[in-house]
């Protein structure tokens, strides 16, 4: 039986919503261009899933100035949505970019309260034989980076504290298959670290050219929750203009998590922005390793369009990851524009995967 990502819910709004955005209160020729900064955006949530029924809910993205000509501006992304099977997934993420976008950051609260499919551990999971659960998360997480003290030809690079604090709670239904059931005991995680990174992007919403890299180290400590571990995570992408409004965009996610490690914290694909259309970790394992490239352009009014290409695998430590096979998906995505100063856009995706099963990711940004 094919399953798709439980994001589906945003399909309609993506494909027969617009977006709805502030207009400013005076109107008069001696109006200045600031005046018609674009305050918000909105879009309904409305679907159906396998798993979930009908779904409903809504998202509101606000904008703020950003605090000199030609700087980023700070977002706060809310959502809310609920289902007929009495599920509810709620999220608040401000993007902030401060002191002339020299510290910058993203920021996320989190309230999960959905069902999700546990297809064992390894990199060939069966997808017909999958233990539901029912998985209850309230997660707190930040990553701020900056350049101050670092030299102006230095500009490009940052570094910043992270850290994830998140209280989990799992608990599986009846299932009469052989997968066996992982333990669940780890309820809370807090996880210290760092990340550095190095970014040319010409814009990060949306980027033409220029090239992203990070590395990210998260410590999850025993002392201060149910388990200690360790994740590890190399982000490598890069983007080039071709023609005609067509830009590439290539990646490569490698991931590592060592220790006491809870099994939905394993290295893996998350489905939505990393190897589309799969459920979260559907594949996983101590380390991971996730290649995408894809072509977008945009078409007309709000409209852009994508195609693209990924692979990725999973395995205990790096020489078996080397050798496993390959999962590789292919698709296709539309885009609607919700804030066109900021080239920020929602996406839909239909992925084909493994060549076997239809996946469906939509979402605010790009993939990658």
């Amino acid at each position: 039986m094919e399953k798709t990502n439980r994001l589906v819910a945003f399909l309609v709004p993506l494909i027969c919503a617009c977006a709805l955005w502030a207009q400013p209160a005076d109107t008069s020729a001696t109006e200045s261009a600031e005046d018609d900064f674009q305050r918000f955006s909105a879009l309904p949530i409305l679907g159906y899933s396998e798993e979930t029924g009908l779904e409903y809910g809504a998202m509101l993205l606000l904008f703020f100035r950003p605090d000199y000509e030609r700087g980023r501006s700070t977002t706060i992304d809310f959502a809310v949505m609920g289902t007929a099977k009495n599920q509810l997934e709620a999220l608040i993420v401000p993007r902030y970019y401060l002191y002339h976008d020299r510290i910058i950051g993203e920021a996320a609260l989190t309230y999960d309260n959905w069902v999700s499919y546990y297809y064992g551990i390894g990199n060939d999971p069966d997808i017909d034989d999958g233990r539901m659960f029912d998985r209850t998360t309230v997660k707190a997480e930040n990553t701020t980076l900056t350049n101050l003290g670092l030299p102006d030809t230095w500009h490009n690079f940052m570094y910043g504290p992270a850290f994830q604090l998140e209280y989990t709670d799992i608990s599986f239904r009846k299932y009469s298959g052989t997968l066996a059931e992982p333990g669940t005991d780890d309820k809370w995680r807090t996880g210290i670290g760092y990340r550095l990174a190095y970014d040319t992007r010409d814009n990060k919403n949306w980027a033409r050219h220029g090239f992203y890299a990070h590395w990210n180290h998260l410590v999850f400590s025993d002392r201060l929750g149910d388990c200690g571990f360790t994740k590890q995570e190399l982000d490598l992408r890069g983007y080039t203009f071709l023609f005609w409004k067509t830009s590439m965009a290539v990646g490569a996610l490698w991931q590592r998590a060592s220790g006491d490690v809870p099994f939905d914290m394993l290295a893996g694909p998350d489905g939505i922005k990393r190897f589309r259309g799969v459920e979260d970790r559907y594949f996983r394992g101590n380390q991971a390793l996730i290649l995408q490239a894809e072509l977008r352009k945009v078409l007309f009014w709000r409209l852009a369009g994508t195609i693209f290409f990924e692979g990725g695998k999973a395995g205990d430590y790096f020489s078996d990851l080397m050798r496993e096979k390959w999962h590789q998906s292919v698709g296709f995505g539309g885009e609607l524009g919700l804030n066109m100063s900021e080239s920020l856009y929602a996406r839909g995706d239909i992925s084909w995967v493994d060549y076997k099963q239809l996946g469906l990711t939509v979402y605010i940004r790009q993939a990658f």
